[in-house]
C-alpha cells in the first residue's frame, strides 16, 4: 500500500491470519520480519514479502517461542539482500543515522506502551529535527487513539505511518537492549585510526539534572541525592546517556533502592521506633556489627521490629 511516499507492508492483512509463522501466525507474530521488510523497502534495497522474510527467520532460528530474535534474522538476511547493520541504544546515534539516510528497526518493550501493549518491532524511516517517522506493520483501526500516551505523543500521517519524537522512541525502547537496529544500504569499511576517538566524541553527555531527559532523570536524581555521584566539579555531572540508561533500568527493577538503602552504624542512628528492638539484639549479642558499625538497613530494622512485636524475639 502506497502512503505518502512509503510502501508499508502490513502483517495484519486478512490473508495472514491463516498463514503460520512458527507457533503463531504472520498476523499475530510477524512484526520482526515485517519491520525488516519495511526497512529494506524504505532504503530501496529490496522488495521482500513478509512470508518470504518469515521463512528466512524460521530457517535461521530467529523464530522462537514468543517472538522473533532480530540479531540472527539480520545476520542471515544481510548477505542475502546486501545491506549492513549495527546496533545501538543511543538516541543520538539513531537520529544521526536516520538523518544520514539510513533506516532503523526499533525494539519497543513493555515498560512504556507507545507502539504496543507488549513487545513490538517497528521501522524508523526518517527524521526531521527531533521528529521520527515510523512505519508500523501491526495496524488496526483506533490503535493510536486507544490510550492517552498515544493520543498525546503520536500523530497519524496515514495508515501505517505515524510520527513521534526521538524522546518518545527512547522511552518506548528503554527496557530493550539493544533498542535500535540501524540498517544501511552498504557496508562502509573504516580504516581511519581515529575511529575510536570519533565514536567517543559522538557519545552524548549531560552536565546537569535539567539536561537529562525526563525518563532518565528520576534514577540519576536518586543517585545524586544519596551522594552516590557527585559530578566533576563546578556543579556539573557530565554523565553519559549510556550511564543514565543503565541506572534507569536498574531503578525500574528496584535495585537502586536496594543498594542505596541507608545503613545505620549505631543504635542511636536507628530511627526511634526501631531502637528498642535493635538495642535488645545488640545487648544480647545477636547483632555484633561488621567492624565498622552495625550497618543495619531500615528494611532489616523493620523486620526485626515486626518479629519482636510478634513475640518471636522474646526470651
Amino acid at each position: 500500500m502506497r502512503t505518502i511516499g512509503y510502501t508499508v507492508k502490513f502483517q495484519t492483512e486478512e490473508k495472514y491470519k491463516s498463514i503460520r509463522y512458527g507457533q503463531g501466525t504472520i498476523y499475530s507474530s510477524a512484526c520482526g520480519p515485517a519491520s525488516l521488510c519495511n526497512a529494506l523497502n524504505v532504503l530501496g534495497i529490496a522488495d521482500v514479502s513478509i512470508p518470504t522474510m518469515c521463512n528466512l527467520a524460521v530457517s535461521c532460528g530467529a523464530r522462537v517461542q514468543g517472538g522473533t530474535l532480530m540479531a540472527p534474522l539480520l545476520k542471515a538476511a544481510a548477505p542475502k539482500y546486501h545491506f549492513a547493520y549495527r546496533t545501538t541504544s543511543k538516541n543520538a546515534e539513531l537520529l544521526a543515522h536516520l538523518k544520514a539516510g539510513g533506516a532503523a528497526i526499533l525494539h519497543a518493550g513493555t515498560a512504556y506502551k507507545l507502539f504496543s501493549t507488549s513487545g513490538h518491532f517497528v521501522t524508523a524511516a526518517a527524521a526531521s529535527g527531533q521528529t521520527i517517522t515510523v512505519l508500523d506493520s501491526y495496524w488496526y483501526s483506533g490503535k493510536y487513539t486507544a490510550s492517552s500516551i498515544r493520543r498525546n505523543y503520536v500523530s497519524i500521517v496515514s495508515k501505517g505511518v505515524v510520527k513521534t519524537s526521538l524522546t518518545q522512541c527512547g522511552r518506548a525502547t528503554i527496557d530493550r537492549s539493544p533498542s535500535y537496529y540501524l540498517i544501511s544500504r552498504e557496508v562502509v569499511t573504516d580504516t581511519n585510526p581515529g575511529k575510536q576517538d570519533e565514536e567517543e566524541e559522538s557519545m552524548q553527555y549531560f552536565e546537569t539534572l535539567d539536561d537529562i531527559p525526563e525518563y532518565y532523570r528520576d534514577a540519576v536524581q536518586k543517585l545524586v541525592e544519596k551522594g552516590a555521584i557527585e559530578g566533576t566539579g563546578e556543579g556539573k555531572l557530565n554523565v553519559s546517556e549510556d550511564f543514565c540508561r543503565t541506572m534507569t533500568v536498574l531503578n525500574s527493577c528496584g535495585i537502586l533502592d536496594l543498594k542505596l538503602n541507608k545503613l545505620y552504624k549505631t543504635v542511636e542512628d536507628v530511627p526511634e521506633y526501631y531502637q528498642d528492638t535493635v538495642k535488645k539484639l545488640v545487648e544480647s549479642g545477636a547483632i555484633a556489627g561488621t567492624g565498622t558499625g552495625l550497618d543495619l538497613s531500615e528494611d532489616l530494622c523493620r523486620a526485626f521490629t515486626i518479629l519482636d512485636k510478634a513475640g518471636i524475639l522474646s526470651d
